[in-house]
């Protein structure tokens, strides 16, 4: 059926009440990137009036524009879909902006999209260059501070970006011209953000596919949208990059094939010095794909390797090739066997104790790719071109390792995973699980939340899923808020073992009412669970309450899709059951009759 077809039946199946069968074609078909511009506008309306049934991820996203923005509506809708997100897109009024935020009391469940538009600032070129954007930038710290006054904690600044260079040519519009304006209000406005933001750049999107192509001056003048339909489309992709960084956070692992991926060529038949990697156009191309990997890798993307091969044969480029760029110690996972690719990511997965949706596929083999669409459909899945120089764009083009920002835990998340190796092994040759836990030799650093850690901290909150009781998406300034409320606690938990140094992996926040602390909440990074590191953290709370003559320690589970592995903590903590449902559950410890936890962690 093609794409046409397939979005009539949907039609036909929302008026009859069963669409979930061509729901999830239409998600395969958008993540194939099968769906024109137009037929993406189609199938966002659809979408937007099945999203209440979809089993997926929810969100909900405002877009408010100096520029009309209803046709990013259905296209932000339908790109989000196909990246499994159930994303009730909004928007404003025409360039109403400061007038729609005013009506709008609550954002806190929202992220807000602002999306400027060229005309306001380039009418003002009477005035210098510097007068114009600073009064420009005078309206957005306004908006910036309606956002966040009205609980905004998720927020997606678009830059400015011109259609042409002007009739005077790019050398004067650059240096004094309106690109040369354009420019110089994008760095200020990116300098200036709120720490809760990130930056869209529209003249970098609009650059990649053209102007000529992204803008439509007609649609603008007649119904004041700038943008041609693929530039809706394109921007769309980007604002949902953009909207998953804010939230869930980039991908995190990136799975590479080898032959003919990261060389050319067959390694068990050509040799490790056989390869093509530089010295050749293609050889070349090679070699920048390998750059560009690294660039990921450094910038906190694990890597993994899934290769149909001997694996003595896949390892010897790694440690023989002079032209790699690779090391094999940029790999946290290598998987060479003659077992199905879908095999080897669910065990890699497993090794990494990571969700298959936070995979990225790259193969250069289409039976390969289509074997992890249909076996493992939440893995990102690129589509390669059969040329190696288009491999950086292919891999760019999807835009899934989009970040608000860098931490310290992200630069040093390989080597995490490479020290877990380590781990594993002395695992396996454990007998009992307390002794594996006691040779681990785990120290605990517990500490007050202070400013140099609440990056991580938000980082954590606004992206760990699976090890969290309440999945609260808190803001710099949220957490800001609560640690300024009267006897309230903010932790944060450092862990180290023989291993090596697994940084800030849990957090817990709590406010006190009377003799009373309510954990607001407590979350902690995937990579720790099972080693007792809640019991050492709860521990180190029980004796801060009681030291401040706390009473009552009382928590809360709100139940998610991923966080059913801590439903039970609060009672296997010892705390009882106040009240109870499948959605959200109370409980409740008197810490006079508290039994003693037992944790395999010392203090560092």
């Amino acid at each position: 059926m093609d794409t046409d077809e397939l979005l009539k039946e949907f039609r036909r199946q929302l008026k009859s009440g069963d669409a979930l069968d061509c729901a999830l074609r239409i998600r395969d078909a958008i993540r194939r990137d099968l769906l024109e511009p137009l037929q993406l506008d189609r199938a966002g309306r659809l979408l937007a009036k099945y999203i209440d049934h979809a089993d997926m991820s929810p969100g909900r996203v405002r877009i408010l524009g100096q520029c009309t923005t209803s046709w990013l509506v259905p296209a932000l809708t339908a790109v989000a879909w196909g990246d499994a997100v159930a994303l009730e897109v909004v928007d404003g009024e025409y360039d109403n902006i400061v007038q729609e935020l005013m009506s709008r009391p609550d954002l806190a469940s929202e992220t807000t999209v602002l999306l400027p538009w060229n005309r306001s600032l380039l009418k003002s070129r009477e005035q210098s260059i510097d007068a114009a954007i600073s009064a420009a930038m005078d309206t957005w710290k306004f908006i910036w501070n309606l956002v966040a006054e009205r609980g905004g904690s998720r927020l997606i600044q678009v830059g400015y970006d011109c259609a042409t260079s002007g009739s005077l040519g790019g050398h004067l519009g650059s240096e004094s011209g309106d690109v040369a304006m354009i420019r110089t209000m994008n760095t200020v406005l990116r300098a200036e953000l709120p720490p809760n933001a990130i930056f869209v750049d529209l003249a970098e999107a609009s650059g990649q596919m053209g102007r000529e192509r992204f803008y439509d001056a007609r649609r603008y003048h007649w119904t004041k949208q700038p943008f041609s339909e693929a530039g809706v489309a394109r921007l769309a992709q980007h604002l949902n990059a953009a909207a998953r960084a804010v939230t869930s956070g980039p991908r995190k692992v990136l799975v590479l094939d080898l032959d003919n991926t990261l060389w050319g060529g067959v390694v068990g038949e050509v040799g490790a010095l056989g390869v093509e990697l530089g010295e050749s156009p293609a050889g070349e191309a090679f070699v920048d794909f390998q750059r560009e990997v690294s660039k990921l890798a450094r910038a906190g993307i694990v890597l993994a390797i899934a290769s149909k091969n001997n694996h003595a044969d896949a390892t010897e480029p790694f440690e023989q090739n002079p032209e790699m760029v690779l090391s094999l110690d940029d790999i946290a996972a290598f998987e060479a066997s003659w077992e199905p690719k879908d095999v080897m990511l669910r065990r890699i997965a497993a090794r990494l104790n990571l969700g298959l949706e936070e995979f990225v596929f790259f193969d250069d083999n289409p039976a390969e790719r289509e074997l992890i669409r249909q076996a493992i459909p939440e893995v990102s899945v690129v589509d390669v071109p059969n040329d190696p120089s288009g491999y950086v764009r292919a891999l760019q083009h999807g835009l899934y390792f989009a970040s608000r920002a860098l931490t310290a835990a992200d630069l040093e998340r390989t080597s995490h995973y490479q020290s877990e190796r380590g781990r594993r092994d002395l695992c396996e040759s454990a007998t009992t699980l307390d002794d594996y836990l006691s040779s681990l030799d785990m120290r605990g650093d517990v500490r007050s939340i202070d400013t140099p850690d609440l990056r991580r901290v938000v980082q954590l909150l606004g992206k760990t899923n699976q090890w969290n009781l309440t999945t609260r998406r808190l803001s710099e300034s949220d957490v800001r808020g609560i640690l300024d409320l009267d006897g309230a606690i903010g932790l944060s938990l450092r862990l180290v073992d023989r291993f090596g140094d697994y940084g800030l992996i849990a957090v817990l926040l709590a406010t006190r009412h009377d003799d009373r602390l309510q954990i607001i909440d407590w979350l902690m990074s995937c990579r720790v669970i099972g080693r007792t590191s809640e019991q050492f953290l709860f521990r180190h709370l029980a004796m801060l309450a009681e030291q401040s003559g706390i009473r009552v320690i009382e928590g809360e589970y709100l139940r998610t899709k991923k966080n059913g592995m801590v439903a039970q903590l609060y009672l296997e903590l010892g705390f009882d059951l106040v009240s109870g449902s499948d959605e959200r559950a109370t409980y409740s410890l008197d810490l006079a009759s508290a039994a003693p936890l037992t944790t395999s962690v010392r203090p560092a």
